[in-house]
């Protein structure tokens, strides 16, 4: 069984804490961070570039967001991805 070491939000300091509270930010809420998310907290910078991407993805362009995950989930179904 495969582990990745995590620093969850509430132990995070200096540049991953900066992360975190982007993320909140953008995501709308403080206290649920995703782990796929988390996943990233010992490289801040890969997962700022990460969210960002999520960011446009999901806000950015003129299709309402509900036919973007929409789009993500059937993917994501095709490609026999659980997340």
């Amino acid at each position: 069984m495969s582990f990745i070491q995590m620093i969850p939000p509430n132990k995070a300091t200096g540049e991953t804490k900066e992360v975190y509270r982007y993320m909140a930010e953008v995501g709308g809420s403080d206290n649920k961070v995703p782990k796929i998310v988390q996943a990233f907290s010992l490289r801040p910078g890969s997962m700022r570039r990460m969210i960002r991407l999520w960011e446009l993805g999901m806000w950015m362009g003129d299709e309402p967001r509900e036919i973007r995950e929409m789009i993500g989930a059937a993917v994501s179904r095709l490609n026999s991805c659980r997340y």
